[in-house]
């Protein structure tokens, strides 16, 4: 017996390596893909500047344009940025000015040596600040007066991204539409937003075949999982059953070989590394860790595997500091 209408998707011809260098932005569904990458040996940088659910809102960004502490927003003692999360806040301007300029900076320097981008559209909708005079990413709940909301027409969006590919010729976009509903937008403003998110997918994948590609999160949540049981209890977000099956069905679509080689000996270690000794055992178990860390130059050959050596050097002193508490 069927009980869900499955369908096939393409095998990408960009692949994702063990030494892979890949930016990870968007709403939040990129952020948990890109939690799933950074436990592998991939080089990542994921959500620099939060959760940015509009496509050209996360250009915007990429655009590292110079900030104007004019433009910021105050909450209570603290100031916010309104094309930045509010992960940055502070009770100085200068300082919050600062530390955007040195997120910026650092996230320049890694798209510069990236070679893959998975962004994620949330929202084809945006707010114009009637005050500033211009869109912005988050209205940090400012008056609502003071914001008049829009929607992105398809052509605003693929020539933004038109021009972004054309400058960064050398890079690979993977795109893919949020499986989570706007519903906060209305239901049918909703399937308005992601029916424009999709279609302009779809025109930038097909006027860029060799440099954009689309991994269908959104389609294989509305099909394939088109069941409650797979969300969690607000339904609308993707519980962790459901975020498994499109992590398995990425992998299937972008991981090569030596990726998903190496993703085994790297979960391996990582099991090892979780588990929990019983107290008499911890002897053992500095061992066997002790053990794992002196293979990790022959079991990742050419692999950069200094995640997974932190991890193991961490869980080591922690151990012997319990052993020596005693």
């Amino acid at each position: 017996m069927k009980l869900s209408t499955d369908f096939p998707i393409p095998v990408s011809n960009h692949k994702l390596r063990p030494t892979s260098r890949v930016l990870c932005m968007g709403s939040c569904f990129a952020e948990n893909m890109g939690k799933r990458l950074d436990n592998l040996s991939l080089t990542l940088l994921n959500q620099p500047f939060g959760t940015q659910f509009n496509p050209i809102r996360i250009l915007k960004a990429l655009a590292f344009e110079t900030l104007n502490s004019a433009d910021l927003y105050s909450d209570g003692d603290f100031f916010v940025h309104p094309d930045f999360h509010s992960n940055f806040i502070s009770q100085n301007p200068e300082h919050l000015l600062t530390e955007i300029q040195a997120k910026q900076e650092e996230t320049k320097t890694f798209l510069g040596q990236s070679d893959t981008l998975l962004l994620t559209f949330g929202t084809a909708y945006y707010y114009h600040d009637k005050v500033l005079n211009r869109p912005i990413t988050h209205c940090h709940k400012q008056a609502s007066q003071r914001f008049v909301k829009h929607l992105h027409q398809v052509s605003e969006i693929t020539q933004d991204f038109r021009d972004f590919l054309q400058k960064h010729p050398n890079k690979h976009l993977v795109l893919t539409v949020s499986p989570v509903r706007h519903t906060r937008d209305g239901m049918m403003e909703n399937a308005v937003s992601k029916a424009t998110l999709r279609l302009a997918a779809h025109e930038i994948w097909q006027e860029f075949p060799g440099q954009v590609s689309y991994f269908p999160a959104y389609e294989i949540m509305m099909d394939e999982l088109r069941d409650y049981r797979f969300y969690e209890k607000d339904l609308i977000h993707p519980n962790e059953t459901a975020l498994d099956y499109i992590w398995q069905k990425f992998k299937e679509t972008y991981f090569s070989s030596e990726l998903l080689t190496a993703e085994i000996a790297w979960n391996r270690v990582l099991s090892t590394l979780m588990h929990r000794p019983h107290p008499t055992k911890i002897p053992l178990h500095i061992d066997t860790l002790e053990k794992l860390n002196a293979e990790l130059p022959t079991e990742f050959k050419g692999v950069d595997y200094s995640k997974l050596a932190k991890k193991l050097a961490t869980e080591i002193l922690s151990l012997k500091a319990s052993l020596g508490s005693k």
